[in-house]
C-alpha cells in the first residue's frame, strides 16, 4: 500500500479540528451551572432539617462531563459527515474533503459516541438517561436540518438548554423550581443569537452584527432576579459586555473578521455561565467557568472552533 498523499493537516489534528475540541471547555462550563443549581436545590430541599446528607458531586460530575462531551463531539462529527459533499465545493480545507478522514468514519464515530453517552447516562440514573436521549435526539435533528435556519436556530438553542437539564439531573436533586427553566431559557436565547449570526459567517457580517447586543438582555436577567446585591455578578456582567463589544468590533472591522467574532461569541458561553453562577452566590464554582473561558480563548488560537 502506498503512502497517503501530502495533506494540509495530520490525522490527529484533523480529528481535533472536526471535534471542535477548542470549544469543549464551554461544555464543562455549562456543566458548572448544573452543579451550582444542584447545590442550591439540595440546600433548599434540606433547609427545614437540622442535619442534611452531603450532596454527592464527584462521581456524577465526572460521568456527566464524559456524557456531555461525547454528545458535543458527536454533534460536531456528524455535522461534518452530513456536509461532506457540500464541503468539497465550499470548504475544501475541512478534514473529510482533504481525505484525512472519511465520511464513513465520521458517521460511525458520531453514532458510537451517542451510544456510549446514552449508556453512561442511564448508569447515572433514569432521569439523566431520559434527558440525555432527548438531547441526543435534538442533536440528530439538528444534524439533518442545520441548513434550514428556521429549524437550526431553535434546535441548537434547545441543545444548549438541555445541557443544563442533563447536568442537573445527574445529581438526583429535587425542588428545582422555575430557576432551571429560566436558566435554560437564558442560555437558549444566547445560543439562538450565536447560531443566527453563525448562519452568515461566510458573508458580510455588518448587516446583522447588531443582533449580538440582544444577548445583554438575557445576561442581565439572572442578576435582576437573584443577584442584585452581588458585586461579583455585576463584575461578570461587565466582563461579558466588554467581550460582546470586542466581538461586535470584529464583525465591523474593515478587513471583516467573522471567525474572530464567532470565536468570541463561543467563548462567551463561559462568561454567561459565570453570570448565572454568580447570581446565585456559588462563587467557587464560578471560578471554574472563568477558567474554562480562558482555556477556550487560548484553544481558539490553535484550533478553529467554527
Amino acid at each position: 500500500m502506498g503512502r497517503k498523499p501530502n495533506l494540509y493537516m495530520s490525522e490527529p489534528k484533523a480529528w481535533m479540528n472536526m471535534l471542535r475540541i477548542s470549544n469543549s471547555p464551554t461544555i464543562v462550563s455549562n456543566i458548572m451551572v448544573g452543579v451550582a443549581l444542584a447545590i442550591i436545590a439540595h440546600r433548599e430541599q434540606w433547609s427545614t432539617h437540622l442535619n442534611s446528607p452531603p450532596l454527592q458531586l464527584t462521581k456524577p460530575l465526572l460521568f456527566i462531563i464524559v456524557v456531555l462531551l461525547l454528545l458535543y463531539f458527536a454533534g460536531m462529527v456528524l455535522n461534518d459527515a452530513f456536509d461532506a459533499k457540500r464541503d468539497q465545493k465550499i470548504r475544501p480545507e475541512r478534514p473529510i474533503p482533504q481525505g484525512v478522514i472519511t465520511a464513513k468514519q465520521a458517521w460511525i464515530t458520531g453514532f458510537v459516541m451517542i451510544a456510549i453517552a446514552t449508556l453512561l447516562a442511564f448508569k447515572i440514573g433514569v432521569a439523566t438517561g431520559i434527558s440525555t436521549l432527548a438531547l441526543a435526539f435534538t442533536i440528530l435533528l439538528y444534524t439533518f436540518l442545520h441548513h434550514c435556519p428556521v429549524a437550526a436556530i431553535p434546535l441548537m438553542a434547545i441543545c444548549r438548554g438541555l445541557v443544563y437539564v442533563v447536568a442537573v439531573s445527574a445529581f438526583s436533586v429535587h425542588n428545582q423550581g422555575p430557576i432551571i427553566l429560566i436558566y435554560c431559557g437564558i442560555i437558549a436565547i444566547y445560543t439562538a443569537v450565536l447560531t443566527f449570526v453563525g448562519t452568515f459567517e461566510h458573508e458580510k457580517q455588518t448587516r446583522y452584527s447588531w443582533i449580538i447586543w440582544v444577548t445583554l438582555l438575557p445576561a442581565v436577567l439572572p442578576i435582576v432576579l437573584y443577584g442584585l446585591d452581588s458585586p461579583i455578578a455585576w463584575f461578570a456582567f461587565i466582563a461579558f459586555f466588554i467581550w460582546i463589544l470586542f466581538a461586535w468590533r470584529n464583525f465591523l472591522a474593515p478587513d471583516n473578521k467573522p471567525i474572530s467574532g464567532m470565536h468570541k461569541l463561543i467563548s462567551g458561553f463561559a462568561l454567561l455561565d459565570c453570570i448565572l453562577i454568580a447570581a446565585i452566590g456559588e462563587y467557587f464554582i464560578m471560578i471554574i467557568s472563568a477558567i474554562c473561558f480562558v482555556f477556550t480563548v487560548a484553544a481558539h488560537r490553535k484550533i478553529l472552533g467554527t
